[in-house]
């Protein structure tokens, strides 16, 4: 078979491809402006699967959408489209009147490793949501992380203002998933103003939030941390309950093994000990 032949074959078949190609998304654009919106989305589901790329302008189209389920799916899918103008639509969807879609807005922003956001981040930690708060609180911790990382060890702890400010106001929230990732986020980047409010949490939270500020206690690194961890092994209320099995006394276990470099598990008595041979 000559050579010539194998490349007019191939040939014919990349333009086949293309010409099948380019009619999906043209059908796929017909889709989007159906007066139906169970039609639009089930066109913005096809494109965020199959076309995450070669679909970007549909996706930005489908993220202005009239319905919130269309823009909170095609928000979703920017997520995976590596382009500028990609990032534009999700920094606009952060104000999107639905929760759902700020939220899934904010998820995609991080997906792609937008770091410029902390001013939009901040404007989040009053929003009635708790999901969107959460998130933004976790981008705006991994932000902190970043900028430490590049001024280098020896300013550990002194995250700039306007990462720090929200992730402070976060800890005054009344909704304790909310306070414990704001407090999670500062221990990550060693900020001793997460201290009181995540011992705080450990002896009044729920079961998963005792275990969420236990194993922030342990990213601290702070020794002070220690005695309220035994407290939360020792704690009757970690046993098996409604909420699930034993995660506190476990988170607490972890934390210590990293605070102290014993791994005494959950043997509270052995904790104990160690603590008080360590008083002396």
């Amino acid at each position: 078979m000559k050579p010539s032949f194998i490349f007019t074959v191939a040939i014919s078949i990349v333009l086949q491809i293309s010409t099948v190609h380019a009619s999906s998304m043209n059908e796929l654009g017909a889709r989007l402006g159906s007066p139906n919106y169970a039609e639009r989305l089930a066109a913005v589901r096809e494109i965020a699967i199959e076309y995450p790329q070669e679909g970007l302008k549909l996706l930005l189209q489908a993220a202005a959408d009239p319905d919130e389920f269309v823009r909170e799916r095609a928000v979703q899918a920017l997520g995976l489209a590596d382009s500028g103008q990609a990032v534009g639509a999700l920094k606009k969807a952060l104000k999107d009147p639905d929760a759902f879609v700020r939220w899934r807005a904010v998820q995609s922003l991080a997906r792609l490793g937008v770091h410029d956001i902390a001013q939009e981040l901040g404007s989040l930690i009053a929003d009635p949501s708790w999901h969107v708060k959460v998130s933004a609180l976790e981008l705006l911790g991994t932000i902190g992380a970043e900028q430490l990382k590049r001024k280098g060890p020896e300013i550990k702890g002194n995250l700039d203002e306007p990462v720090r400010q929200p992730l402070l106001r976060g800890l005054a929230d009344s909704d304790e998933r909310v306070k414990v990732a704001a407090a999670s986020a500062l221990a990550r980047n060693r900020d001793d103003a997460a201290f009181g409010p995540l011992v705080e949490l450990v002896r009044d939270g729920s079961m998963y939030v005792r275990d969420q500020a236990a194993l922030a206690l342990g990213d601290l690194g702070d020794i002070r941390a220690v005695e309220p961890l035994i407290g939360l092994i020792a704690d009757p209320r970690n046993g098996y309950s409604e909420e699930g099995t034993d995660w506190a006394r476990w988170g607490a276990a972890k934390a210590l093994q990293k605070l102290t470099g014993e791994d005494y598990r959950i043997d509270a008595q052995k904790w104990r000990d160690w603590l008080s041979s360590h008083n002396k």
